[in-house]
């Protein structure tokens, strides 16, 4: 009787929405972020407007929940006020911006420059920029925070990681508002065109276009400089095709006790040992994948592909049997996708049917669709609390 009317007191146990059941979509051609609520299922009446160019937007947050940074292809910089869901302030920090990182302490955003290249580093309370690291005539991509309150990133047609460092302490112990370059680190192939840091902010991984090899740096022995991964399957060569759209290293894959690799130009995914970044092997899909995606459970990768006819659906990758179960049909063009922290969920942004999709990660069903013209990047909240986003 008195569990009844506990259960009478409290409600329903449904999930409640609020702030913490937030994400932002970026919305491509109209220089805007629509704010859904995967709990509620609704979107918010209004949208943030006036960000710039957001084809290929990236968004990061303030610890405190307080802020979002929103970087452009049109070199602005926005701050974001989450609580009134209006732009605080802008600073215009180049002509051409690709990537932004949120230092491990909040006190500083570093952005990475195309035009005209370099690093760029503003006070995230003031937007006011503190240091620029220019790059000669190169452009600077792959930046993400790494432990010790440093960014790491990498110079395209120069071919050189940075790991950038504050200058030291100051006389109450925390650090200066200088940034220096701590390791300039040549790659051994050429053109880099994207990065990753591994989920425990150990290692620092850089793609090559045209190449079937992979540079990676050992965070915490940077003096050992760059070495070399090959993604080439020792027992068996694969027919290679020119993709319409380049893998993102950002979401390369470690889960179930390996490393998940979209290839370029390739149906297929590599698995690779973490660590000794060993080749164990490989997983065909149905396209040239772009995306591979971990379950926060830790046994399914989800895989979002290139190309009329593939890029309306996702592949999904047992992790323990390391092969494809299932397939899902979402919306054309998916250009990209997340789950929700605990995995209950995975939402996707489906640009050429202007919809955003609300996935249930156990049943597999659109349990939600909301009409969003040319939506892009996903970003949710949880983000504030991931090494590298």
């Amino acid at each position: 009787m008195f569990q009844t009317l506990l259960i009478a007191a409290l409600g329903s146990p449904a999930l409640a929405g609020g702030p913490g059941t937030e994400v932002y979509v970026a919305l491509r051609d109209s220089s805007a972020l629509a704010v859904y609520d995967f709990a509620d299922r609704e979107l918010a009446p209004e949208q943030i407007s006036g960000l710039g160019d957001l084809r290929h937007a990236i968004m990061a947050f303030s610890q405190d929940l307080r802020w979002g940074y929103v970087a452009t292809r049109s070199g602005l910089l926005s701050r974001v006020d989450l609580a009134r869901k209006v732009v605080d302030a802008s600073v215009q920090t180049s002509e051409n911006s690709i990537d932004i990182a949120i230092s491990q302490d909040g006190r500083s955003i570093a952005v990475a420059e195309y035009e005209p290249g370099g690093l760029t580093i503003l006070d995230a309370e003031t937007l006011e920029i503190t240091r620029r690291l220019p790059a000669d005539n190169s452009r600077v991509t792959g930046v993400v925070d790494a432990p010790g309150g440093r960014f790491v990133c990498v110079q395209m047609e120069a071919a050189e990681i940075w790991i950038v460092g504050p200058d030291g302490p100051t006389r109450d112990g925390s650090r200066g508002d200088g940034w220096v370059i701590e390791h300039r680190i040549p790659t051994p192939r050429d053109l880099p065109y994207d990065a990753m840091i591994t989920p425990d902010g150990r290692y620092y991984l850089v793609g090559h276009i045209g190449s079937e090899f992979v540079s990676v740096v050992d965070l915490t022995h940077p003096e050992e400089g760059a070495g070399t991964i090959s993604l080439v399957d020792p027992d068996a060569t694969f027919e290679r095709e020119v993709p319409v759209k380049l893998p993102h290293m950002a979401s390369w894959a470690v889960a179930g006790g390996g490393v998940y690799v979209p290839l370029v130009g390739e149906k297929r995914l590599v698995v690779l040992e973490p660590g000794t970044w060993e080749y164990q092997g490989s997983i065909p899909v149905r396209g040239h994948p772009v995306y591979a995606v971990r379950s926060p459970t830790d046994q399914e990768i989800w895989v979002s592909f290139s190309g009329e006819g593939d890029d309306a659906w996702i592949d999904v990758i047992d992790t323990q049997r390391r092969e494809v179960i299932r397939s899902i049909e979402v919306g054309r063009r998916i250009y990209h996708m997340d789950f929700t922290p605990r995995g209950a969920y995975a939402l996707v942004s489906a640009n050429g049917d202007d919809a955003l999709a609300l996935i249930d990660a156990t049943t597999y069903a659109v349990v939600d669709r909301q009409t969003l013209p040319s939506p892009s990047g996903i970003f949710g909240l949880w983000r504030a609390y991931r090494i590298g986003l």
